[in-house]
Protein backbone atom coordinates (compact mmCIF):
# COMPACT_ATOMS: atom_id res chain seq x y z
CA UNK A 1 0.00 0.00 0.00
CA UNK A 2 1.23 3.58 -0.59
CA UNK A 3 2.50 6.11 2.01
CA UNK A 4 -0.57 7.48 3.11
CA UNK A 5 -0.98 11.59 2.30
CA UNK A 6 -4.34 12.92 3.72
CA UNK A 7 -5.32 16.26 3.20
CA UNK A 8 -8.62 18.38 3.54
CA UNK A 9 -10.30 17.97 0.57
CA UNK A 10 -10.67 21.49 -2.17
CA UNK A 11 -12.90 21.54 -4.71
CA UNK A 12 -10.01 24.06 -6.62
CA UNK A 13 -7.07 21.77 -5.95
CA UNK A 14 -9.40 18.78 -6.58
CA UNK A 15 -11.77 19.04 -9.14
CA UNK A 16 -9.97 17.04 -11.53
CA UNK A 17 -9.89 13.72 -9.41
CA UNK A 18 -11.44 10.78 -9.69
CA UNK A 19 -11.56 7.50 -7.49
CA UNK A 20 -11.20 4.30 -8.86
CA UNK A 21 -13.56 1.51 -7.71
CA UNK A 22 -11.68 -1.45 -6.03
CA UNK A 23 -14.00 -4.59 -5.07
CA UNK A 24 -11.07 -6.21 -3.09
CA UNK A 25 -11.14 -3.75 -0.98
CA UNK A 26 -7.49 -4.15 -0.91
CA UNK A 27 -6.40 -1.14 1.01
CA UNK A 28 -7.30 -3.05 3.85
CA UNK A 29 -5.32 -6.58 3.59
CA UNK A 30 -2.77 -5.89 6.25
CA UNK A 31 -5.78 -4.82 8.92
CA UNK A 32 -6.72 -8.15 11.11
CA UNK A 33 -8.71 -5.95 13.35
CA UNK A 34 -11.23 -3.25 11.70
CA UNK A 35 -13.46 -0.59 13.75
CA UNK A 36 -16.69 -1.31 13.51
CA UNK A 37 -20.09 0.65 15.12
CA UNK A 38 -22.84 -0.55 17.02
CA UNK A 39 -25.32 0.43 14.28
CA UNK A 40 -23.14 -2.04 11.86
CA UNK A 41 -23.35 -4.82 14.08
CA UNK A 42 -26.34 -6.80 12.84
CA UNK A 43 -24.88 -6.93 9.40
CA UNK A 44 -21.59 -7.58 10.73
CA UNK A 45 -22.30 -10.54 12.95
CA UNK A 46 -22.98 -13.13 10.23
CA UNK A 47 -19.83 -12.75 9.07
CA UNK A 48 -17.08 -11.46 11.07
CA UNK A 49 -16.86 -12.18 14.95
CA UNK A 50 -17.44 -8.62 16.67
CA UNK A 51 -15.15 -7.39 19.56
CA UNK A 52 -13.92 -4.84 21.91
CA UNK A 53 -10.19 -4.59 22.61
CA UNK A 54 -8.95 -2.08 25.62
CA UNK A 55 -6.31 0.90 25.14
CA UNK A 56 -4.78 1.04 28.17
CA UNK A 57 -3.33 4.32 27.93
CA UNK A 58 -6.57 6.07 28.68
CA UNK A 59 -8.67 2.66 30.24
CA UNK A 60 -11.25 2.28 27.53
CA UNK A 61 -12.75 0.37 25.01
CA UNK A 62 -13.00 0.04 21.38
CA UNK A 63 -14.77 -1.69 18.76
CA UNK A 64 -13.67 -3.90 16.35
CA UNK A 65 -14.01 -6.69 13.70
CA UNK A 66 -11.93 -9.45 13.78
CA UNK A 67 -10.86 -9.92 10.06
CA UNK A 68 -7.73 -12.18 10.94
CA UNK A 69 -5.57 -14.14 13.47
CA UNK A 70 -2.63 -12.58 13.11
CA UNK A 71 -1.04 -9.18 12.39
CA UNK A 72 -1.27 -7.43 9.27
CA UNK A 73 -3.46 -10.54 7.69
CA UNK A 74 -6.51 -10.26 6.49
CA UNK A 75 -8.37 -13.05 5.68
CA UNK A 76 -11.30 -11.61 4.34
CA UNK A 77 -9.11 -10.43 1.74
CA UNK A 78 -8.84 -12.13 -1.85
CA UNK A 79 -7.69 -11.23 -5.38
CA UNK A 80 -11.15 -12.50 -6.11
CA UNK A 81 -13.36 -10.02 -4.03
CA UNK A 82 -14.22 -9.26 -0.77
CA UNK A 83 -14.82 -12.37 1.27
CA UNK A 84 -17.93 -11.39 2.87
CA UNK A 85 -21.39 -10.11 2.24
CA UNK A 86 -20.49 -6.58 4.37
CA UNK A 87 -17.52 -4.82 4.67
CA UNK A 88 -17.52 -1.86 7.73
CA UNK A 89 -17.46 1.50 7.02
CA UNK A 90 -14.18 2.07 7.88
CA UNK A 91 -12.68 0.05 5.32
CA UNK A 92 -15.36 1.36 2.52
CA UNK A 93 -15.11 5.31 3.33
CA UNK A 94 -11.12 4.93 2.11
CA UNK A 95 -9.59 6.92 0.39
CA UNK A 96 -11.55 9.29 2.69
CA UNK A 97 -11.61 9.98 5.85
CA UNK A 98 -13.25 12.63 8.12
CA UNK A 99 -11.56 13.99 11.46
CA UNK A 100 -12.73 17.67 13.47
CA UNK A 101 -11.03 20.91 12.84
CA UNK A 102 -11.95 23.11 15.75
CA UNK A 103 -15.78 22.89 16.21
CA UNK A 104 -16.02 21.86 12.77
CA UNK A 105 -15.59 17.74 11.04
CA UNK A 106 -13.62 18.23 7.51
CA UNK A 107 -13.26 15.76 4.78
CA UNK A 108 -9.83 14.68 4.10
CA UNK A 109 -9.06 12.12 0.81
CA UNK A 110 -5.47 10.34 1.33
CA UNK A 111 -3.73 11.54 -2.36
CA UNK A 112 -1.42 8.93 -1.72
CA UNK A 113 -3.72 5.81 -2.62
CA UNK A 114 -3.83 4.29 -5.74
CA UNK A 115 -7.65 4.65 -6.32
CA UNK A 116 -6.49 8.60 -6.31
CA UNK A 117 -6.06 9.27 -9.83
CA UNK A 118 -7.45 11.80 -13.15
CA UNK A 119 -7.67 9.40 -15.52
CA UNK A 120 -10.15 6.56 -14.16
CA UNK A 121 -13.21 6.51 -11.96
CA UNK A 122 -15.81 8.60 -10.36
CA UNK A 123 -15.33 12.03 -10.47
CA UNK A 124 -15.39 14.26 -7.73
CA UNK A 125 -16.58 17.58 -8.76
CA UNK A 126 -19.25 18.54 -11.38
CA UNK A 127 -18.31 22.07 -12.53
CA UNK A 128 -18.33 23.66 -9.32
CA UNK A 129 -20.51 21.91 -7.47
CA UNK A 130 -20.15 18.02 -5.31
CA UNK A 131 -20.70 15.08 -8.05
CA UNK A 132 -23.42 12.31 -6.69
CA UNK A 133 -20.57 10.01 -6.17
CA UNK A 134 -18.69 13.02 -3.56
CA UNK A 135 -22.55 13.18 -1.95
CA UNK A 136 -22.87 9.71 -1.47
CA UNK A 137 -19.49 9.58 0.35
CA UNK A 138 -20.32 12.38 2.15
CA UNK A 139 -23.22 10.68 3.74
CA UNK A 140 -21.30 7.88 4.48
CA UNK A 141 -18.81 9.36 6.83
CA UNK A 142 -21.50 11.15 8.48
CA UNK A 143 -23.18 8.21 9.32
CA UNK A 144 -19.57 6.67 10.39
CA UNK A 145 -19.51 9.55 13.16
CA UNK A 146 -23.07 9.16 13.89
CA UNK A 147 -22.13 5.15 14.47
CA UNK A 148 -18.79 6.02 16.69
CA UNK A 149 -20.54 8.45 19.03
CA UNK A 150 -23.34 5.78 19.31
CA UNK A 151 -20.37 3.28 19.70
CA UNK A 152 -18.96 5.14 22.55
CA UNK A 153 -22.44 5.27 24.61
CA UNK A 154 -22.82 1.54 24.22
CA UNK A 155 -19.65 1.00 25.28
CA UNK A 156 -20.44 3.09 28.15
CA UNK A 157 -23.53 1.94 29.37
CA UNK A 158 -22.05 -2.17 29.28
CA UNK A 159 -19.34 -1.43 31.27
CA UNK A 160 -20.66 0.32 33.77
CA UNK A 161 -22.95 -2.74 34.10
CA UNK A 162 -20.35 -4.98 33.83
CA UNK A 163 -21.44 -6.75 31.38
CA UNK A 164 -17.66 -6.52 29.40
CA UNK A 165 -15.36 -9.96 29.74
CA UNK A 166 -11.83 -10.97 28.32
CA UNK A 167 -12.37 -13.23 25.51
CA UNK A 168 -9.42 -15.39 25.45
CA UNK A 169 -8.58 -17.45 22.10
CA UNK A 170 -6.57 -20.43 21.40
CA UNK A 171 -5.20 -21.26 17.72
CA UNK A 172 -3.92 -24.47 16.99
CA UNK A 173 -2.19 -24.18 13.94
CA UNK A 174 -2.00 -27.38 11.19
CA UNK A 175 1.39 -27.63 11.35
CA UNK A 176 1.11 -28.09 15.06
CA UNK A 177 2.04 -24.33 16.39
CA UNK A 178 -0.39 -23.02 18.67
CA UNK A 179 -1.14 -19.17 19.44
CA UNK A 180 -2.92 -17.67 22.67
CA UNK A 181 -5.28 -14.20 21.78
CA UNK A 182 -5.62 -12.14 24.30
CA UNK A 183 -6.75 -8.58 25.26
CA UNK A 184 -10.04 -9.40 23.23
CA UNK A 185 -13.56 -8.61 24.67
CA UNK A 186 -17.05 -9.72 24.45
CA UNK A 187 -20.30 -9.75 26.50
CA UNK A 188 -20.65 -12.09 29.45
CA UNK A 189 -23.42 -13.90 28.80
CA UNK A 190 -24.01 -15.12 32.44
CA UNK A 191 -23.53 -11.19 33.56
CA UNK A 192 -26.34 -10.00 30.85
CA UNK A 193 -28.91 -12.60 32.61
CA UNK A 194 -28.20 -11.15 36.33
CA UNK A 195 -29.38 -7.91 35.17
CA UNK A 196 -31.94 -6.26 36.99
CA UNK A 197 -35.91 -5.84 35.03
CA UNK A 198 -34.70 -2.18 35.21
CA UNK A 199 -31.33 -2.81 33.63
CA UNK A 200 -32.74 -4.74 30.78
CA UNK A 201 -35.51 -1.91 29.82
CA UNK A 202 -33.05 0.68 29.84
CA UNK A 203 -30.87 -1.25 27.45
CA UNK A 204 -34.12 -2.02 25.48
CA UNK A 205 -34.99 1.87 25.15
CA UNK A 206 -31.46 2.57 24.37
CA UNK A 207 -31.77 0.29 21.10
CA UNK A 208 -28.45 -1.90 22.92
CA UNK A 209 -30.41 -5.09 23.22
CA UNK A 210 -29.79 -6.47 19.55
CA UNK A 211 -26.51 -4.95 19.79
CA UNK A 212 -25.70 -6.95 22.35
CA UNK A 213 -27.04 -10.56 21.00
CA UNK A 214 -25.19 -9.55 17.85
CA UNK A 215 -21.95 -9.50 19.39
CA UNK A 216 -22.84 -12.73 21.36
CA UNK A 217 -23.65 -14.56 18.09
CA UNK A 218 -20.59 -13.34 15.92
CA UNK A 219 -18.19 -15.21 18.05
CA UNK A 220 -19.57 -18.70 16.29
CA UNK A 221 -17.69 -16.39 12.70
CA UNK A 222 -14.57 -17.91 14.41
CA UNK A 223 -15.07 -20.42 12.23
CA UNK A 224 -15.29 -18.47 9.26
CA UNK A 225 -11.64 -17.68 9.88
CA UNK A 226 -10.60 -21.31 10.11
CA UNK A 227 -12.22 -21.87 6.94
CA UNK A 228 -10.81 -18.47 5.08
CA UNK A 229 -7.48 -19.40 6.81
CA UNK A 230 -7.28 -23.14 4.56
CA UNK A 231 -6.47 -20.97 1.36
CA UNK A 232 -3.48 -18.64 3.51
CA UNK A 233 0.34 -20.44 4.03
CA UNK A 234 -0.61 -20.66 7.92
CA UNK A 235 -3.86 -23.15 7.81
CA UNK A 236 -5.46 -22.62 11.13
CA UNK A 237 -6.78 -26.48 12.37
CA UNK A 238 -9.08 -24.94 15.19
CA UNK A 239 -9.81 -22.19 17.72
CA UNK A 240 -10.59 -22.95 21.06
CA UNK A 241 -12.74 -20.09 23.83
CA UNK A 242 -10.10 -20.10 26.69
CA UNK A 243 -11.48 -20.30 30.38
CA UNK A 244 -10.68 -16.95 31.52
CA UNK A 245 -8.00 -16.71 34.51
CA UNK A 246 -10.61 -17.02 37.53
CA UNK A 247 -12.62 -19.69 35.75
CA UNK A 248 -9.46 -22.14 35.89
CA UNK A 249 -8.24 -20.77 39.28
CA UNK A 250 -11.60 -22.55 40.56
CA UNK A 251 -11.85 -24.69 38.43
CA UNK A 252 -8.35 -26.24 39.66
CA UNK A 253 -9.69 -25.61 43.17
CA UNK A 254 -12.69 -27.48 43.00
CA UNK A 255 -11.04 -30.08 41.09
CA UNK A 256 -10.66 -33.70 43.51
CA UNK A 257 -7.59 -34.36 44.98
CA UNK A 258 -5.97 -38.01 45.20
Amino acid sequence: MAQQDFVVLNKDEHKDLKIKHDPTLAHGKESHLIAIAVNEYARAASSVPIVLIKDDKNDTYHSTGLYGLEANKNLYFSEEGWQAHYAPLNLQRYPFDIRPEGEQLIVFIDQGSELVNKDEGQALFDGDKASEYLESRQRMLGDLVRGENMTREFIKEVDEMGLIDELNLGVIFKDGTRKNLVGLYNINEKKLHELTDEQVLQLHRRGFMGAIYAMLTSVGQLNRLVQLSQNSDNPVQGIQVLPKQEEQQQQEAEAPTA
